[in-house]
C-alpha cells in the first residue's frame, strides 16, 4: 500500500468510530428518554417562575410549530416573544403549576406527550384573575445533541 494511502486510510477509520461514538451516545432509551422529557416538563414552570426568558424558551425547537384557538400559529420566534411580553408584565403575573402528564409515547426520535398545564393570572396585588386549565399535546423530537425539544406544541383551554 501506498505510504500516503495509509494516513489518509487511518483518518477515515478513526472518522468513522468517532461517527459511530456519537451515535452510541444518543442512542434510543425508552426509558431515558421519558425521564428527560419529563424532568424537562417539570423544570419548565419553575423558569417560567424565575422568569427565565432563555430557559423557558429553550424547551422548544428551533423549528417549533405552537397552536392555540384563536391565535395565529407561531414560530420559535414568535413564540419567545410572547413568552417575554407575559413574564414582564407589570400588572399581572402569570404562574403555572407542575404539569398534570397523562401520557408520554417515545418512538425513536420522537415523543408524543399529553398533558393538562394549570396556569393561575393573578393581578399585581395578587388577586386572582383567572384559573386555567390548559390541555395540550406536545409532539418532542431528539435533537442532535440527544436533548428533547418540543417540534409542535398543540394547547387548549379546557372548558367545563
Amino acid at each position: 500500500m501506498d505510504a500516503r494511502v495509509v494516513p489518509a486510510v487511518a483518518v477515515l477509520v478513526l472518522a468513522a468510530a468517532a461517527g459511530c461514538a456519537d451515535e452510541q451516545a444518543v442512542a434510543p432509551d425508552p426509558s431515558r428518554d421519558e425521564a428527560s422529557i419529563v424532568d424537562a416538563l417539570n423544570q419548565w414552570p419553575r423558569d417560567f417562575a424565575n422568569k427565565d426568558v432563555a430557559a423557558v424558551c429553550s424547551l422548544f425547537a428551533p423549528d417549533v410549530v405552537v397552536i392555540y384557538p384563536g391565535a395565529e400559529d407561531r414560530d420559535y420566534d414568535a413564540t419567545c416573544a410572547q413568552f417575554q411580553r407575559v413574564l414582564t408584565a407589570p400588572d399581572r403575573t402569570f404562574t403555572y403549576a407542575a404539569p398534570e402528564i397523562a401520557d408520554v409515547l417515545v418512538d425513536g426520535d420522537l415523543a408524543a406527550v399529553r398533558l393538562v398545564w394549570p396556569l393561575t393570572v393573578t393581578d399585581a396585588s395578587g388577586t386572582v384573575l383567572e384559573s386555567v386549565r390548559e390541555s395540550g399535546a406536545d409532539v418532542f423530537r431528539r435533537q442532535p445533541g440527544g436533548s428533547w425539544k418540543i417540534h409542535v406544541s398543540h394547547a387548549f383551554p379546557l372548558t367545563g
